[in-house]
């Protein structure tokens, strides 16, 4: 070995590391030879599917409304209904109101984390709605509307409210 270069024996493994990784990197286009509708995509090799997939014109969200006593409305923040991240939360939003069909039992325990809160105590009721959005309006006008269906609503008690949430 001169002063400057790498071994043979480092070469090789250099290469074969270099392999290794384009090998890894690429392995997930086998699926684009497959049938479309036999494509798997998974985790760690995932072939993306989240931006090739066909999408459909609506989108839907669930979330939990809140009511002040002036009538006044707003979302409620995600970090009020519960720990965790924000997708953990529409998560288990979505689950125990949409799929578990107990709007009426999610409004209750939002009811409680609100009443809980000292930054919301004007509300007086929480709603647990379900909107539906045209996404390409969402996303290239800009323009936020769409249908708004009611799942679920509960009044806010104070004295529901033991011990304020952090």
């Amino acid at each position: 070995m001169t002063g400057h270069g790498w071994s043979a024996g480092e070469r090789v493994w250099s290469r074969v590391a270099t392999a290794a990784v384009v090998g890894a990197a690429l392995y997930p286009l086998r699926q684009w030879l497959r049938p479309e509708d036999r494509r798997r995509d998974g985790f760690p090799l995932s072939y993306y599917p989240m931006f090739s997939a066909r999408r459909g014109k609506y989108g839907y969200v669930t979330y939990v409304e809140a009511e002040r006593g002036d009538g006044s409305r707003y979302t409620v923040p995600l970090s009020v209904l519960g720990s965790g991240g924000a997708n953990q939360i529409r998560r288990q939003i979505f689950r125990v109101a949409v799929r578990q069909g107990r709007p009426e039992d999610y409004a209750r325990l939002a009811a409680e984390q609100v009443a809980r809160h000292p930054k919301h105590t004007d509300v007086v009721r929480v709603r647990v709605v379900r909107g539906k959005f045209d996404l390409d309006a969402c996303l290239l006008q800009r323009e936020v509307s769409g249908e708004i269906r009611l799942l679920a609503e509960a009044e806010v008690s104070r004295t529901q409210a033991k011990e304020p949430v952090a």
